[in-house]
């Protein structure tokens, strides 16, 4: 268990501090979040993640394309909804606090399928193979998560929830069913964890290092923030 929770857990800390180290002290004096809510959603987001995972197991081997399915639109609906709580409409921090709610859930998702796995496999049995293919759906769900939090958290600041959160939906959706292809054997692992890995980084950079910057520059135009040095940082 604790080999499965460091696999799941701490790609979510290290990504935590690569995304938010730029808006926050001390790169500039004034943050563009507020801590206890930032935690707290990662917080929830563990909770939900076990939750989800948990349900999640009821239908391995995870080869059919309708649970693969449902089950994206599920975790893209959990966001929404919490996301689209009054107190976060149209508020600039939400689009931090849904990629924070992403890296939970990304983080105990991974976590369940490494731990999940081993019990299957026996870890007597594992091979480098194995070990690989666990690792990369550890960081899969992490990428993933993140970086579709962050999707509906922009769609809630503009005011579009529900075309951000088809948009969403799709990369979710396209991502589990490039997975069930490998659960039900129609791909090598040497292709489908590789090309999966790189679409959810893909995406997960088209997030965070152009949308949400995107994002923070457009709010500080409209809305005249004080936030000056991160401007001058990011030039």
């Amino acid at each position: 268990m604790a080999l499965a929770a460091v696999m799941g857990i701490a790609p979510a800390l290290a990504l935590m501090y690569f995304i938010f180290r730029d808006f926050t002290y001390p790169r500039i004096q004034e943050p563009f979040f507020e801590d206890p809510k930032l935690f707290g959603l990662f917080a929830a987001g563990l909770v939900i993640g076990v939750v989800l995972f948990s349900a999640y197991t009821w239908f391995y081997p995870w080869n059919s394309l309708v649970v693969a399915v449902a089950f994206a639109l599920l975790q893209e609906l959990v966001k929404m909804v919490i996301l689209n709580l009054r107190r976060f409409q149209r508020k600039l921090d939400t689009a931090f606090y849904g990629s924070a709610l992403g890296l939970g859930m990304g983080s105990t998702l991974g976590f369940g399928m490494v731990f999940y796995l081993l019990a299957v496999i026996g870890i007597q049995e594992m091979s480098w193979t194995d070990w690989t293919v666990l690792g990369m759906l550890s960081l899969h769900n992490v990428f993933l998560q993140s970086s579709t939090g962050l999707t509906i958290g922009e769609g809630v600041v503009r005011g579009y929830t529900w075309e951000f959160l088809s948009q969403a939906v799709l990369v979710n959706v396209a991502f589990q069913g490039l997975m069930t292809l490998f659960y039900m054997g129609f791909l090598p692992w040497f292709v489908s964890m590789p090309v999966a890995l790189l679409f959810v980084v893909a995406y997960f950079v088209y997030m965070h290092r152009i949308r949400l910057p995107r994002l923070v520059r457009q709010a500080i135009k409209e809305y005249n923030l004080s936030q000056k040095e991160y401007l001058t940082k990011r030039k």
